[in-house]
């Protein structure tokens, strides 16, 4: 945490030492703005009270305690934050969340590090249940751990992102397609993959190094 009286010098050392490009400014209890490494590469002098620069930046962003880490993860990602200040509405400052505990958090609740599958699907926007495709699931046993969706505005469909807690998916494969779910890739540890899934998964890993 910065001071206005700090100098850019010591910014940098101190951002050296936490191995982070960004630090946030206090004053007192109200947090003022976020200094970043660019910043003080750019003073003319690097000796400059950081007080200069809180005059001058428009950068303060921040997230509040009751937000969900959703938003959290898209100031970081938009803003290529490493750091993130977390403030009350009268923008005193509480602490800080890194980039790299929102990523924990997300693994935690997406299940990530739970043995299982990962079945991707796409579908039409109009023909999106989540009812429907439960259950299918709950036909084959499986309980959905995790779900991720990304609209393809191109196509006007749906991207799905299924994790279930079958290491062998193949059942719910096969009942997907039964029921016209275009099910582009697949992901599991046991199980039989067939000709059209592998040429399927080679590309996507051919599309990838590119």
């Amino acid at each position: 945490m910065l001071k206005s009286f700090d100098t850019g010098d010591y910014a940098l050392t101190l951002m050296d030492d936490f191995k982070l490009k960004q630090l946030p400014l206090v004053e007192g209890n109200l947090y003022k703005a976020l200094i970043s490494e660019k910043e003080l590469l750019a003073l003319n002098n690097i000796f400059t009270p950081l007080q200069t620069l809180v005059e001058t930046s428009e950068s303060a962003p921040f997230i509040q305690p009751n937000q969900p880490i959703l938003d959290a993860l898209a100031l970081l990602v938009r803003l290529k934050l490493e750091i993130l200040p977390v403030c009350n509405a009268k923008r005193n400052y509480l602490g800080v969340v890194t980039l790299e505990a929102v990523a924990k958090n997300l693994a935690e609740l997406s299940g990530a590090e739970t043995p299982g599958s990962i079945i991707i699907l796409e579908i039409k926007s109009t023909d999106y249940a989540l009812s429907d495709i439960a259950r299918i699931l709950e036909s084959n046993q499986a309980h959905l751990l995790s779900l991720l969706s990304t609209p393809q505005d191109e196509t006007g469909k749906i991207r799905l992102m299924l994790k279930i807690d079958l290491e062998d998916a193949s059942p719910v494969i096969r009942s997907f397609e039964r029921f016209d779910y275009n099910v582009l890739f697949y992901f599991m540890k046991q199980g039989m993959i067939d000709d059209v899934f592998q040429r399927r998964i080679n590309e996507l890993f051919h599309y990838m190094n590119i």
